[in-house]
């Protein structure tokens, strides 16, 4: 099997070769739509931007979560600079506070070039489709960066804009392997419980492996969130004495912050498992990263298999599967084909 660099190098190579005509080396620049949320994949992608952005030498003078965007201090940081918009798998209507910031920061900023970091495309209704698609056909500057083939036929198909395809933004982060860590059980399912599950696991399968099953999305208070919201606060009074550049600056620092405390949080939760079961596509990449392998059930609009089948297909490690408990069963067979029955214990 190909050691993991081996794969990632010409992912990182891509992912220069779609964003880096987009980003000028030093620019300044605003990244916002922040995950202030407990998905860990979020977080990766986050990081992984600010990971490529380092490697630009570019500063980020403002950033956002989609609950404190502040027009006026953005405009005031960034003056005709680029506007980054973080990516993930939320344009589209699944989940609308993302979307709506997207199309108000377009609206709001007609001058300045945007360009929307890698994204996969769903929409559910028609309406909300046309909505978008005309909000975007008045930007002649909004740069449209897609993660999968499937996505990139969709934007190429209804919108004007200019269309890359590039892999997710995670693919730039540096991981040690999870075979290192102590292992708690066989398997980790990490099994979502958002409104993209399609998949359910039924209780009592899987019992003949020593299996662990949770999402990510719980998680404790984040250490640097007061710091993150001070700033804000401070921001939003647009009086404060505090220059506007160290409020921004405070607040970017306490979203990283956040960002790596979440992250080691789901590879903690990654690492306990020798296999790893999932309907999330980030427990794939940061599995994958991580050296250890996936035997995947896909979300309800195919997420997963289209960025598989994109950017890492054929892969020995990945296994698409049917259901969980088909999933569970490859992984049984394949790697424990005499164990003995035990039990699933939810976590």
């Amino acid at each position: 099997m190909p050691h993991v660099n081996e794969l990632l190098d010409p992912l990182r190579t891509q992912i220069r070769l779609s964003l880096d005509p987009l980003i000028s080396p030093g620019a300044c620049c605003a990244l916002i739509d922040f995950p202030h949320h407990g998905n860990v994949g979020d977080s990766a992608i986050w990081l992984g931007e600010m990971a490529y952005l380092k490697s630009r030498n570019c500063k980020v003078v403002y950033t956002c979560d989609a609950g404190n965007y502040n027009a006026e201090a953005m405009r005031s940081a960034i003056g005709d600079g680029s506007i980054l918009i973080t990516g993930g798998g939320n344009f589209g209507d699944l989940y609308p506070i993302h979307q709506n910031l997207r199309e108000r920061v377009i609206r709001e900023f007609p001058d300045n070039r945007i360009i929307q970091f890698p994204q996969s495309i769903y929409f559910a209704d028609d309406g909300n489709l046309a909505r978008s698609q005309a909000i975007l056909s008045k930007h002649k500057e909004f740069h449209f960066v897609v993660r999968d083939t499937v996505s990139l036929r969709l934007a190429q198909k209804h919108y004007d804009n200019p269309t890359y395809l590039c892999p997710d933004m995670a693919m730039m982060l540096d991981l040690r392997s999870l075979r290192s860590q102590r292992k708690a059980a066989d398997v980790v399912v990490l099994s979502r419980v958002d409104e993209e599950k399609a998949a359910h696991l039924t209780a009592g399968t899987g019992t003949q492996l020593n299996s662990v099953v949770m999402d990510w999305l719980d998680e404790p208070e984040p250490k640097h969130q007061w710091l993150y919201d001070w700033s804000h606060r401070r921001l939003g009074w647009g009086s404060s004495k505090i220059p506007p550049f160290i409020l921004n600056g405070l607040a970017l620092m306490a979203a990283n912050a956040m960002a790596r405390q979440r992250l080691a949080r789901g590879l903690g939760i990654l690492g306990q498992g020798n296999v790893v079961v999932t309907d999330r596509l980030h427990a794939i990449i940061l599995s994958w990263l991580g050296g250890t392998p996936v035997f995947f059930v896909d979300n309800n609009y195919n997420k997963l298999s289209n960025f598989i089948n994109t950017w890492l297909k054929d892969n020995p490690g990945l296994v698409r599967c049917a259901s969980f408990e088909d999933a569970l069963e490859q992984a049984r067979t394949e790697y424990w084909p005499a164990s003995p029955a035990t039990t699933s214990n939810p976590v």
